[in-house]
């Protein structure tokens, strides 16, 4: 197949966040078999502008935006005031209004240049891009399940008016998200509970949903001698509110509960751009680290890896990152959405309340045979379903069913 595939960030490996690793994991299962066409906007996320230099002087078929901020102070306001001014008269969310920007010249060129079988169309930023009306499509929306907007009100009145227009912002998803994914022959989604989200917000879409999880490019799995007893970790990036809300709950109320069933059990949040509520976390038995250059030290230390995660959708990569380094891991049962529905039970300790996680854990901690266990089979699981090969056998049956949906052939 001949694949257009629109990222809302350059692919790649060593990147923040799960976004740019899941691209990565997409883009070299698809390259494997297919001919790929990649268009994307970068900005001033770490590593962004370097991988997308990378990639331009390699052999992929490759085209970005460049959306990081002028050295004039000029430009960056007039930039600023275009933003706030499309902001004011359209109905897309802040992330879509500065994401998109001036991609959709570069993808009106390269659809009128290129013979192209599929546009495959990754996070809702890109959705309201324009293609040619004969090409078919597939969105994958990755979080259908939205945090409430209240979530974003502060405690701090001087944080309140920015905290009061964010929650404005998030509450234009609601309308905007439905209307985003009409556009589209399919629609990817990562995990159950999202699918069925589609099917609230928008029943007449349901049929048009596929489930298929991700998938990364498979790490060497950890040392187990590199592990420091005791050590528990949650890794994830703060600007996503579930993940402030499960690190609350960990260090707040799980930790009292594990300390008293594994008293030198220690807690480590690494993450980046942890707010204020996250550093306050920070005490004897709790240790905040921000904005690590990588999350890999603290893997390879952890004993166990806990997911606390209670709100938001999609799949987390914070939990398959450490089942593909072969750690133990304990999630919630919406932690281990995108982890089942294979023939085999997710290697996972699954439990639903901080007394279940906090008992899970020590059990994990006071055992070392059980947990090097769980950690081999974790990794066994990894290569199995969710190598770059194994997710793009998944992405070609998709796009193959979107491509027939547009040329259904003789009647």
């Amino acid at each position: 197949m001949r694949i257009l595939l629109v990222t809302s960030m350059v692919p790649d490996a060593e990147g923040v966040g799960a976004i740019p690793k899941l691209l990565h994991a997409q883009l070299v299962g698809l390259r494997e078999r297919h001919e790929v066409t990649l268009v994307a906007p970068y900005g001033e996320d770490p590593g962004q502008a370097a991988a997308a230099e990378r990639l331009a002087c390699s052999d992929l078929d490759a085209h970005f935006v460049d959306r990081r901020r002028s050295r004039s102070s000029r430009r960056r306001w007039r930039v600023r005031a275009e933003l706030a001014m499309t902001w004011a008269q359209r109905d897309w969310p802040w992330r879509v209004v500065s994401g998109v920007g001036g991609v959709q010249s570069l993808v009106d060129r390269i659809t009128a240049e290129r013979q192209l079988d599929v546009v495959a169309v990754e996070d809702n930023p890109m959705s309201v891009l324009r293609f040619p009306a004969s090409l078919p499509t597939v969105l994958t929306e990755h979080e259908a399940v939205r945090a409430d907007a209240e979530a974003w009100r502060s405690a701090r009145l001087a944080e309140r008016p920015l905290a009061s227009l964010r929650a404005r912002d998030w509450r234009r998803w609601d309308s905007f998200l439905p209307k985003a994914w009409r556009r589209f022959d399919l629609l990817q989604v990562f995990s159950e509970g999202d699918a069925q989200a589609v099917g609230e917000q928008a029943p007449d879409l349901a049929p048009r949903v596929r489930i298929n999880p991700y998938g990364m490019v498979l790490p060497a799995a950890a040392d187990p001698a590199a592990e420091l007893p005791g050590t528990i970790l949650f890794a994830g990036t703060f600007s996503h509110l579930p993940n402030r809300e499960a690190a609350r709950w960990l260090a707040t109320e799980i930790m009292p509960l594990l300390e008293a069933e594994a008293p030198g059990a220690r807690l480590r949040i690494v993450g980046s751009s942890p707010p204020r509520e996250v550093l306050d976390l920070a005490g004897p038995r709790v240790e905040v680290i921000a904005d690590a250059p990588s999350v890999e030290p603290y893997l390879d230390a952890a004993s166990v890896v806990i997911a606390p995660v209670r709100s938001g959708g999609g799949m987390r990569m914070k939990v398959l990152e450490p089942l593909a380094r072969g750690k133990a891991v304990v999630t919630t049962p919406l932690g281990a959405e995108g982890f089942t529905g294979f023939d085999q039970e997710p290697p996972l300790a699954i439990a639903e309340t901080g007394e279940a996680i906090a008992a899970a854990t020590a059990r994990l901690l006071g055992d070392d045979s059980a947990r090097r266990e769980l950690g081999a089979r974790a990794r066994q699981f990894a290569e199995r379903h969710y190598s770059p090969q194994a997710w793009a056998t998944r992405l070609e049956a998709v796009y193959g069913e979107a491509a027939a949906l547009k040329d259904p052939g003789p009647r």
